[in-house]
């Protein structure tokens, strides 16, 4: 049976302008493109689902589409409950409804899409599908959030992740640290940890430093998995002066967990994070972190589809928002008696004093 990509793929057309034309959106596809779209799909005898040809304007239902995890609630991190949110704020102003869409399986996510005859999705990096297969198999246009896969034809809004810990990889090698531990959800494949990784790898070079494969720890972004973590790093009696975690929560938890095994943040170790959640000031010290634009991801990914569904062009839309510095508490300063300590290769046990700074 014939797929939306094998019509695009003969036609000579992106999936999302096959989506337009079956579904009347040709204010700006040009008439020789949409005859050989027609062409195609009279060729391959492909037929579009009753569901997909209501689409044009008929919806009033954004969905926001997230990988469901049993025994998880949905979108329980404080990043994710502020970015949906806003989304929904925004949704409503225009006139639309946001129904969030759990997604385990790829059938089961594209049947619930259809079977609500959403007029487009906005998809979170955590979702699994490849971003192709997910415009080919619901047929709706769509925005996704975070991507680093199949960057190409796609309408997508992310955040300046590389920047971002570069930044506080920088910060950190003109405190005087030289060997940082990194702590985050898996860097196995193309996304936000992995680009947060390598970022504060380059930021830390520029100073000498960098971050060891062993010094790698696995983490999802919790503040329990934090306190857990924190145990781990002291047990191992890991070299490190400093700890970079790839969210706030997590790096909440990193400080509670060294502070119970008898460190002091940041006079023992620094911990920096990433985020910016308003949270992050209500520890003490506050938290030291890199601030991400979570308001403007949200209101952005819903005017990018909205601008979609209004032109049906089919033209990818893309943005990287920069990040900023949060100053707070917990980045310290290492002495000339740190750095000599450290150069003896001391452990967590045995880290010395170190002058408070930003």
């Amino acid at each position: 049976m014939a797929t939306l990509k094998d019509v695009a793929a003969r036609a000579g057309v992106s999936a999302m302008t096959v989506s337009n034309v079956i579904n009347g959106r040709t204010g700006k596809v040009s008439a020789p493109t949409i005859a050989r779209v027609q062409e195609a799909i009279s060729a391959l005898g492909y037929v579009p689902s009753a569901a997909a040809r209501s689409l044009a304007g008929s919806s009033r239902i954004l969905a926001l589409v997230y990988e469901a995890q049993p025994g998880r609630p949905a979108l329980e991190t404080a990043h994710e409950a502020l970015f949906v949110g806003v989304c929904e704020q925004a949704a409503r102003a225009e006139g639309y409804a946001l129904m969030l869409c759990g997604s385990s399986k790829a059938e089961d996510t594209v049947a619930q899409l259809r079977s609500w005859n959403v007029a487009g999705a906005i998809v979170m990096a955590t979702t699994r599908m490849p971003p192709g297969d997910f415009l080919d198999r619901s047929g709706v246009p769509a925005v996704f959030i975070d991507a680093y896969r199949e960057t190409g034809e796609i309408s997508y809004v992310n955040v300046d992740d590389a920047g971002g810990a570069r930044m506080a990889g920088e910060r950190l090698g003109r405190a005087g640290h030289r060997r940082v531990a990194f702590v985050g959800p898996t860097t196995g494949i193309p996304g936000v940890v992995r680009e947060r990784l390598r970022g504060l790898r380059e930021g830390l070079a520029a100073h000498g430093g960098g971050v060891e494969r062993e010094d790698v720890l696995r983490a999802e972004v919790d503040f329990d998995e934090g306190v857990a973590v924190a145990g781990r790093l002291v047990d191992r009696m890991t070299a490190v002066s400093a700890v970079f975690a790839s969210g706030d929560v997590l790096a909440l938890g990193i400080v509670m967990g060294l502070r119970r095994a008898g460190r002091r943040v940041p006079e023992d170790v620094s911990v920096v994070g990433f985020d910016g959640l308003a949270l992050a000031g209500y520890s003490d010290p506050p938290l030291t972190t890199v601030r991400q634009p979570i308001r403007d991801k949200a209101t952005t990914a819903v005017a990018y589809l909205l601008e979609e569904l209004r032109s049906g062009d089919g033209a990818p839309r893309q943005v990287v928002l920069p990040v900023s510095w949060q100053a707070g508490g917990t980045l310290g300063q290492v002495t000339i008696h740190d750095k000599w300590s450290m150069n003896g290769a001391v452990g967590l046990s045995a880290w010395p004093r170190r002058m408070r700074a930003n």
